[in-house]
């Protein structure tokens, strides 16, 4: 290539020096230029042009600074090609400076068939000394474009594939190559037995589809895109985590100015009509009634730990107790029955049998006959107390286990099932195959955590058509419903990791309980559920400090007394005893009973005799039975 663009050289300046006296045509010089042969030392034989598509001349600069010879240079004999470029680069050099000095350069493309005399006119320059001129030529050919292409398009949709997202670049066990959301949806849209692929219809299934990574397929990276996309998700979700808590923060406003003028109002009133009035609210006070618990029964359900929820039922005047099974038979969990108040064992069998895994939450309907067990299963079966069998079962679309259950109060068919995935399932029991709703609770906000708790909210004057409570590991949220039956979800204004919650629907109290924290104690929250301009949110009423560690999920109990008081029992573990908070006492803790065994469990009992209270505490082997005593 060297010698033959030297000898091109040679040859060029020996004809220029011949013809100096004469002036070449723009169309002379062309056709001189076609006409040069570049000979090889060794074989003198003619190689064509584009065997060495870059040519290296030089240009007389006396012939460009007078305007004879033009920078197009015309090309013959490769019409066969489908496309070619030509592109001359001019570079000039300073041979008589020392110090080298780069001068501009000028660049034209001028593809094949265009007019030579169509370019842009260039001013003589009197400085450049020489002219270097250089020659390029590019062909692409067809066949290698389509390669190319094919390597690029998914052949279902004709789009480019991607190196992540959802259009990722896959292959079949055929090794044909898709974008992962079209194939798959080309073999969902088909039935198992006759999915193929979608090129040469060879037998596949969804497992069939495997991730590509390797280097010699062309896709597009929109690695860059899809974190932008990510980024954009996660700001939309902080904007309305942001606009929720400006909600509820100014219900909580509204609720603090609405208190701050009912005080200015007693306090006025106070002032005016008794001057007396402190020494009657402190008379008031020492009146108020202190409520003691009195152990009545303490009953081992059964020597091999097991035990974990508690349930009363008011219409049986019955309490269930889940436990591990006792009859080798049968192995696996059941519920003990107990007969209140004589707490013994009711008439029948003394438990039945209802799964292979733990109980971890039991739930009574509104009638008080049938009750639902959630166990670590991913189904849930409703039992009849009287009868003591199998009403259905349910099996939600879901992979994790069933945390949570609950009987709706107003829609009395209604079943609620909570998942470890955060869903919340809604079942009529009388159609137990047919899956009514299903909210998926807070995974906007990515909050995946499992369902502790449902408890259903029956209609009130805020209220008008009820709705239900969800607690999740790490959010508390109230649905409710509509006039027109639909269901609206409102993340409540209560923040930390929860274990536990309640609702008293005598009083309209909420109690939830909140683990300990490196500089806080567990938190037991006794609120009630507001409504103001649309924004449910939660007003606190009380709260008291528990243990200051919890190594498993205890679960803390309401006991509603009267229009006044409420009584709050919680197991604390670093003490290792039951304690009591009542509404009238402040935060100071009301009672301590001291205990051999972690309290689970704990169950109000209300009897229909006035004045006989109970209390069920349950650990992994015994229930203890306490009275409730005013004084």
């Amino acid at each position: 290539m060297e010698e033959s663009n030297d000898e091109l050289t040679e040859e060029s300046d020996e004809t220029l020096n011949e013809d100096s006296g004469r002036s070449l045509s723009p169309t002379e010089f062309a056709e001189q230029s076609a006409e040069f042969n570049f000979d090889d030392a060794s074989s003198q034989r003619s190689v064509n042009v584009l065997d060495n598509p870059v040519v290296h001349m030089e240009v007389e600069l006396g012939r460009i600074q007078q305007g004879m010879l033009s920078p197009v240079i015309l090309l013959n004999n490769v019409n066969n090609l489908p496309e070619v470029q030509a592109t001359v680069e001019i570079r000039t050099e300073d041979g008589g400076n020392d110090d080298e000095e780069e001068e501009e350069e000028d660049t034209e493309s001028i593809p094949l068939g265009s007019n030579p005399g169509a370019g842009v006119d260039r001013q003589p320059s009197n400085n450049v000394p020489e002219v270097q001129a250089t020659i390029e030529i590019a062909s692409t050919p067809a066949h290698k474009k389509e390669e190319d292409e094919e390597g690029l398009l998914c052949s279902i949709c004709l789009d480019e594939w991607t190196l992540t997202g959802e259009h990722r670049v896959v292959s079949l066990k055929c090794g044909h190559l898709f974008g992962m959301s079209c194939i798959k949806r080309w073999m969902q849209d088909k039935p198992a037995a006759s999915r193929s692929c979608a090129t040469c219809k060879a037998r596949a299934t969804m497992r069939d589809i495997r991730f590509i990574y390797a280097r010699c397929v062309k896709a597009v990276d929109n690695t860059r895109e899809e974190e932008l996309l990510q980024e954009l998700s996660r700001e939309k979700l902080k904007v309305i985590d942001l606009n929720i808590k400006l909600s509820m923060v100014n219900a909580e406003l509204a609720q603090q100015r609405q208190m701050v003028q009912i005080l200015k109002l007693k306090i006025d009133a106070n002032s005016r009509a008794d001057p007396y009035g402190d020494k009657r609210l402190d008379s008031q006070a020492e009146r108020r009634v202190s409520y003691k618990l009195f152990l009545e029964k303490n009953m081992e359900i059964t020597r091999e730990p097991g035990c974990r929820a508690l349930a009363y039922s008011d219409k049986h005047q019955m309490l269930l107790i889940s436990q591990k099974s006792t009859q080798p038979l049968f192995p696996g969990y059941s519920i003990r029955m107990v007969q209140v108040p004589e707490f013994t064992a009711s008439a029948g069998a003394a438990s039945m049998l209802v799964s292979s895994r733990s109980v971890r939450d039991i739930a009574i309907d509104a009638s008080g006959d049938l009750f639902a067990c959630a166990t670590m299963e991913k189904s849930v079966k409703v039992f009849s107390i009287q009868n003591r069998t199998v009403q259905c079962t349910i099996t939600p679309n879901q992979e994790g286990p069933l945390w949570s259950c609950a009987f709706d109060k107003e829609r009395s068919k209604f079943l609620y099932l909570g998942s470890q995935r955060g869903s919340v399932y809604v079942y009529d029991i009388r159609q137990p195959d047919q899956l009514l709703e299903e909210f998926r609770v807070g995974h906007v906000q990515q909050d995946f955590t499992a369902v502790v708790k449902i408890c259903p909210v029956e209609p009130t004057s805020t209220i008008p058509c009820g709705g239900f409570l969800v607690c999740k590991l790490k959010s508390v949220w109230f649905y409710e419903y509509t006039p027109t039956q639909q269901v609206e979800s409102h993340l409540l204004n209560i923040t930390g990791a929860f274990t536990a919650m309640s609702y008293n629907p005598a009083s309209g109290l909420i109690l939830i309980s909140v683990r300990p924290t490196v500089d806080k104690p567990t938190t037991m929250v006794l609120a009630s559920l507001e409504k103001l301009d649309g924004v449910f949110a939660l007003k606190t009423q009380h709260t008291f400090e528990g243990s200051r560690v919890q190594t498993v999920m205890y679960r803390s109990a309401q006991v509603y007394l009267n229009d006044a008081d409420t009584l709050v029992a919680s197991y604390l573990e670093d003490a290792k005893m039951l304690s009591t908070w009542c509404t009238n006492s402040g935060r100071r803790w009301l009672q301590q009973l001291p205990m051999s065994e972690g309290i689970l469990d704990i169950c109000p009992i209300l009897t229909a005799t006035p004045g006989r209270t109970y209390l069920a505490a349950l650990s992994e082997c015994r229930c203890r039975i306490y009275r409730l005593n005013s004084e």
